[in-house]
């Protein structure tokens, strides 16, 4: 029988400063922290999407709020997956991803338009040894493919780093991309255990003169929907004691476990 595995979901943080009353929902004192916002890691980019790069990469962000959805519209909720649910903004539409294959289970949240794109697959894997970069070139042609973009990028900011948890190598790459008037995010995060690539990928892009209000209105709402608890903390959906952002399953409470697996 196939297991599916969910490996590491995105390491994402919040920190919260302070407690708000004062702002309108979804924004408040978050505004003032999102347009004046330099990134940590990236020289090139400020705003708000430097706060969504450094969002990826996890480093806390000094919000005073859980960013909400301004204008609620339809939920979402992956047959296969609940816990894989959301409410996305009105003039948006969800197409559930699932392939027990490779044990693909994921959501393309696309605007009524086609320029605005959030793409989150927590987990696909493939035999063998795959890099995340050889996904993260897969996913970034398939982001030019939807807008019909042939030529070159400009790569914005950049980053592949390897690291190891309880003994499970894993590798991360992102990149910030400008191409044809969008802007668009890509990071994976692969792990390779028994014998296999198990990967999470986020996507996101809009129209460049619109993409930090995206930022704010669209896409950390709903990563926050996914990640993030009422009390500011990362879930833990197997109660195994360790948070979604470091457990390599975070649907097994046997994963990881004292042994290193």
């Amino acid at each position: 029988m196939k297991t599916t595995t969910l490996v590491a979901i995105a390491s994402f943080a919040l920190v919260f400063f302070s407690c708000s009353k004062d702002g309108e929902e979804g924004g408040g004192n978050n505004n003032s922290v999102l347009q004046g916002f330099n990134s940590q890691v990236c020289a090139n980019v400020q705003g708000p999407s430097a706060a969504y790069w450094d969002f990826s990469h996890s480093i806390p962000l000094p919000l005073t709020q859980v960013p909400v959805l301004k204008n609620p519209g339809q939920q979402f909720i992956h047959s296969q997956f609940p816990l894989l649910g959301f409410v996305m903004p009105q003039g948006f539409n969800a197409n559930e991803i699932t392939d027990p294959v490779t044990g693909t289970i994921g959501v393309n949240v696309v605007r009524n338009d086609n320029n605005v794109v959030f793409r989150w697959v927590p987990n696909t894997q493939v035999a063998g040894q795959v890099s995340a970069t050889d996904i993260i070139a897969n996913e970034i042609n398939a982001m030019f493919a939807h807008y019909g973009f042939n030529g070159a990028p400009d790569v914005v900011c950049t980053t592949t780093s390897n690291s190891s948890f309880e003994g499970i190598p894993s590798q991360f790459t992102a990149r910030l991309l400008r191409f044809g008037g969008i802007t668009g995010q890509v990071w994976v995060r692969s792990t390779f255990i028994a014998g296999g690539t198990f990967s999470a990928i986020s996507v996101t892009s809009a129209p460049t003169a619109e993409y930090d209000t995206q930022v704010a209105e669209t896409f950390l709402p709903i990563n926050y929907q996914l990640f993030v608890g009422r009390d500011g903390t990362f879930v833990d959906n197997d109660n195994d004691g360790v948070p979604a952002n470091e457990d390599p399953d975070d649907n097994n409470p046997n994963v990881p476990n004292n042994n290193g697996g």
